[in-house]
C-alpha cells in the first residue's frame, strides 16, 4: 500500500488482506460467509475484487474477522486514490512520451541519457523531469537550445545529423558549466591566440593552461568527448555572454589541437559577435569556405608570423620525403619555433599528414 506522497506501480485492493487473513488463519471461504451472514457468491465476488468495500462490509469484516471496519474503509479509500493517482500517472506518462517521441526526432536520447546519468527504466515523465532540471526549460523546447556557430568539420567523413545535434546540445551543457573566470572584451581572441601560440612554441603549453588563459580572457573551453559519425574537430559559438568554444580531442595531437582552438578563435575575433546566434558549418558544398579559410589563415599566421613561414617554405626543400623532416626542424631552431609546429603547418599547407618520420605530439 502506498503513502500519501508515493504512487505505487500497481494499486493494492483491501480483498488481497483479507485472502491473507483466511491463509493465515486457514479459514474457509464458506466459513467467512457464514461469519458475515453473507451469501458464498457474493463473497466470491468480493474476493475477486469486483466491488468495493463499503461500511456495510465493512462492519460484517469487522463482525468476522475481528479486524475494525475503519480499518477496512481507510484500505479501500487508500485504494481509491492510489487508482486515480496511476491512472493521472498513465496520462502523464502517454504525454511525456508524446514529448519524448517528439525529441526522439532530433536528437540521439539514449546517448544523452547516458551522459546525463538518467536511467532508461525510469518512467519517462520522469526523464523529461530531470531534462528539465539539466536544461532549465520545457523539454518540447529543448531542440531550441542547440547552438548555431562555427564548425571545424571534416569534409571527407559522413555525419549523423541527430548525433551532432546531441553533441551540440551536450556542448551547451559544458560551456554554461564552465564559464570563464573573466567578462569578454573586444579584441581577447587575439590576444589569447597570441599567449597559446607563444606558450605552444616554447613547449610550454597544456590543455589546462590553455583552458586559463582562455578563462582569463572572458572565453570558455571545454571537450566534449566525440559521438559516432560526429566527425567535429572543434566548436565556437555565444553562450550567455561570452563566447565558448568546445573541442573534441578526436586526435591525440597537441598541435592539431592547438591549431582547432587557434582556428575557433579566429572566428571568434572574425566572424561571431555578441547575440548572433546563426553561424555556419564547414563541410562539403558549403557556402560559407571564404570564412573557414580566413579562420584558417588566423590560425596558421598565429601559430607562425607570415614573415617567417614565408622564409621557412622559400627555403630550399631538400629532395626526398626522408630530408624533408629534419630540415623542417632545423628551422624550426633556427627561428626558435616549436618543431611540432612548423611541421603541422607544412603538413598542413601540403596536405601530407601521413609524412614519414614524424610521429604526433600527444595533448597534455
Amino acid at each position: 500500500m502506498a503513502t500519501n506522497n508515493i504512487t505505487p506501480f500497481e494499486a493494492t485492493h483491501p480483498v488481497e488482506l483479507v485472502k491473507d487473513e483466511l491463509k493465515a488463519r486457514g479459514m474457509s471461504k464458506k466459513e467467512l460467509a457464514t461469519r458475515m451472514n453473507i451469501q458464498q457468491a457474493n463473497l466470491s465476488r468480493l474476493l475477486r475484487g469486483g466491488t468495493s468495500i463499503s461500511v456495510d462490509i465493512a462492519r460484517k469484516l469487522e463482525q468476522a474477522l475481528g479486524i475494525p471496519a475503519d480499518y477496512w474503509i481507510s484500505l479501500q479509500l487508500q485504494y481509491d486514490k492510489d487508482c486515480a493517482a496511476i491512472a493521472q500517472r498513465e496520462e502523464e506518462e502517454r504525454s511525456a512520451i508524446t514529448v519524448e517521441t517528439s525529441l526522439h526526432n532530433v536528437l540521439n536520447l539514449p546517448y544523452l541519457y547516458s551522459q546525463l546519468s538518467i536511467r532508461a527504466s525510469i518512467f519517462v515523465q520522469d526523464k523529461l523531469d530531470m531534462l528539465r532540471s539539466a536544461f532549465h526549460v520545457e523539454p518540447i523546447q529543448i531542440p531550441a537550445l542547440i547552438p548555431n556557430g562555427a564548425f571545424k568539420k571534416s569534409e571527407k567523413l559522413t555525419t549523423d545529423e541527430k548525433n551532432l545535434n546531441t553533441w551540440l546540445l551536450l556542448s551547451y551543457v559544458s560551456a554554461n558549466n564552465n564559464a570563464p573566470q573573466k567578462p569578454y572584451e573586444e579584441g581577447n581572441a587575439d590576444k589569447a591566440a597570441g599567449y597559446i601560440s607563444s606558450e605552444m612554441n616554447k613547449g610550454t603549453l597544456t590543455q589546462t593552461k590553455m583552458k586559463s588563459i582562455l578563462s582569463d580572457l572572458g572565453i570558455s573551453y571545454s571537450v566534449v568527448r566525440k559521438i559516432e559519425r560526429v566527425p567535429v574537430d572543434a566548436f565556437s559559438f555565444w553562450k550567455n555572454e561570452y563566447p565558448s568554444i568546445v573541442t573534441t580531442n578526436r586526435y591525440n595531437d597537441m598541435s592539431r589541437l592547438v591549431f582547432n582552438v587557434l582556428h575557433e578563435l579566429g572566428h571568434i575575433s572574425l566572424h561571431l559577435r555578441k547575440g548572433e546566434h546563426s553561424g555556419f558549418i564547414s563541410s562539403d558544398g558549403n557556402k560559407n569556405t571564404d570564412l573557414e579559410s580566413e579562420a584558417n589563415k588566423f590560425a596558421a599566421d598565429a601559430l607562425i608570423p607570415p614573415h617567417i613561414w614565408k622564409e621557412i617554405s622559400r627555403s630550399e626543400m631538400p629532395q626526398g620525403f626522408a630530408s624533408i623532416v629534419p630540415h623542417l626542424k632545423k628551422m624550426a631552431k633556427e627561428k626558435s619555433l616549436s618543431e611540432d609546429v612548423v611541421i603541422w603547418r607544412y603538413k598542413h599547407d601540403t596536405g601530407c599528414y601521413n609524412l614519414k618520420g614524424t610521429k604526433a605530439l600527444p595533448i597534455r
